[in-house]
């Protein structure tokens, strides 16, 4: 592109220097700035780009794009616009020849739900015959190949490229999360969404956004630039009362569709049933009755499940296809995620619940399925909204018969600091304890678990790392559990053959046909294993 073509994609921008300047990329991170280079000055909630335009102009950069005029004597083609980041995502539609527009995009935004309500509308509108690529917190789909995660929505330039790729890889659609971040940065500005569903709103992000209200309008940016378009649906949850709000806003466009248990809901779930594989409920859909079957467990998953159905549906998928095509859903990383077999004497279940929302709807499913007790490990991260820290253990506590309060991803903070500020959430003084080390932590409530028990690992989910002061180590949630299982279940096995040895020994005594041991095999056991006052 020359910056000419440039300027005929922007908003009212004042241009100067040679308007024949040939560029061939953009970027916002100087360091990357060079020949052909256009450099992007975005401001950021913790730097300025405007501060590095000097370091672009150093480098090379043919370029430069910011919300200031250039200074006296710059010699580097500038533009000066009132949006950088509008600007950013204009151009990057422009450099890749506006891949959007070959796509159906279908878009998640809301607290809790984006990831499984993302994989579940990328399942079905797969299985629809729309190859359809995927854009979330867990991982990036092009069309086959999997990239990992940056963000749950990047920056404008790289969702843009991966547009482009998913064009060229024969995609018809795209699933991606749009968090509320994405939406104060403009980083889905201008794409033309086909359908974008709405969750739920509960608190998080405040350390950000500052007040639910602030948090909410992020949110329902989301909708305004959908209503501001020719096309797409908005597929709003009207249980929640945030949801509602947005139903109010918008129902008069005629392109609102509502989905939940109340009555109303144009995508309606009544007489729901849950076991350990899943759940099944029936759909009333315009006046016709389905069954439905996923094997996603719980009140929340059914919500996750309706949104992605009415979204595809309204996409142009057939609705009693979609409808079997759903009970072949994906095991989603780490939401909810069993991590035991069957015949396991306890189960153990991985999940990313971080809100105290998502914490009590994730309990809530666990006792549907009538355990002996419910044992539940959980922290809360470092350098984010403190004042969520006391609700995530009374969240815990509510639903829980024993919590473990442990580190998450402390980051910069001092992990005990953050169980401090958790541990003020509690009524209860005796159905707690605090487990700085997660393995260790984790490990307890293994040892401690009893035929029948349920055991909750949460707030980390699909994460393989924990981030403990700037640096990340290598930590997976579901790959601890099985580890730890493994040497459990073979110490036991170990104590059984013991106490079976024991027996036998006994026996052979009391029969004549052999002295008993010098030492009692139970002493060994006593000396290999002592759980102190670890013991629930």
């Amino acid at each position: 592109m020359t910056l000419r073509e440039i300027i005929s994609h922007l908003d009212r921008p004042v241009a100067s220097g040679n308007l024949e300047t040939a560029i061939s990329t953009i970027t916002y991170d100087s360091r990357q700035a060079g020949q052909g280079t256009a450099f992007v000055a975005l401001r950021g909630s913790t730097s300025d780009g405007h501060q590095f335009i000097s370091k672009a102009i150093e480098a090379g950069a043919s370029l430069i794009i910011a919300e200031q005029a250039p200074p006296d004597l710059c010699k580097t083609p500038w533009v000066h616009v009132k949006q950088s980041r509008v600007a950013l995502a204009q151009l990057a539609a422009a450099l890749h020849d506006f891949p959007a527009k070959s796509l159906s995009l279908l878009g998640v935004t809301g607290t809790n739900g984006k990831t499984t309500t993302a994989f579940l509308m990328h399942h079905l509108m797969n299985a629809g015959q729309k190859r359809c690529g995927l854009i979330g917190t867990v991982t990036f789909d092009i069309g086959g190949k999997e990239l990992p995660a940056t963000h749950t929505t990047p920056e404008s330039l790289e969702t843009q490229r991966l547009f482009a790729q998913m064009r060229d890889q024969g995609c018809k659609a795209c699933a991606l999360e749009v968090s509320s971040h994405a939406l104060d940065q403009e980083r889905v500005f201008g794409l033309p969404f086909a359908s974008g569903v709405f969750t739920n709103l509960t608190q998080d992000h405040l350390d950000y956004h500052g007040t639910m209200d602030a948090y909410f309008q992020a949110k329902a940016r989301f909708f305004d630039m959908i209503a501001s378009q020719a096309k797409g649906t908005m597929v709003i949850n009207l249980d929640d009362a945030w949801g509602r709000k947005l139903i109010q806003k918008h129902e008069s466009t005629g392109r609102v569709l509502k989905f939940g248990f109340g009555v109303g809901a144009d995508y309606r779930a009544v007489n729901p049933r849950y076991d350990l594989t899943g759940s099944t409920f029936e759909l009333e859909v315009k006046g016709r009755s389905f069954l439905v079957r996923i094997p996603l467990i719980g009140d929340f998953n059914i919500y996750n499940a309706l949104g992605a159905l009415a979204a595809c549906h309204s996409a142009g998928l057939n609705l009693r296809e979609t409808i079997a095509n759903l009970k072949h859903a994906p095991q989603v990383p780490g939401r909810l995620e069993r991590v035991t077999s069957d015949n396991q004497r306890f189960q153990v279940f991985v999940d990313y619940a971080h809100t105290p929302d998502a914490l009590v709807n994730v309990l809530k499913t666990m006792k549907a399925l009538k355990p002996r007790r419910i044992i539940t490990v959980f922290g809360c991260g470092g350098d984010r909204d403190r004042t969520k820290r006391p609700k995530m253990a009374a969240a815990a506590e509510s639903g829980s018969n024993i919590c473990i309060v442990t580190s998450d991803n402390p980051r910069s903070e001092k992990p005990e600091a953050i169980i401090a500020d958790t541990l003020r959430g509690f009524a209860r003084p005796k159905n707690h304890a605090t487990i700085v080390d997660r393995k260790e932590a984790i490990k307890i409530a293994l040892e401690n678990a009893r035929d029948g028990d349920i055991v909750l690992v949460a707030g980390k989910g699909h994460e393989t790392y924990q981030e403990i002061q700037g640096i990340k180590h290598e930590f997976d949630d579901r790959r601890v559990v099985r580890q730890l299982i493994q040497k459990i279940v073979g110490d036991r096995d170990a104590e059984r053959k013991a106490r079976d040895a024991e027996r036998e020994a006994e026996r052979m005594a009391r029969e004549g046909n052999a002295n008993p041991p010098d030492q009692h095999p139970s002493d060994s056991r006593r000396q290999g294993k002592n759980h102190g006052d670890r013991r629930f």
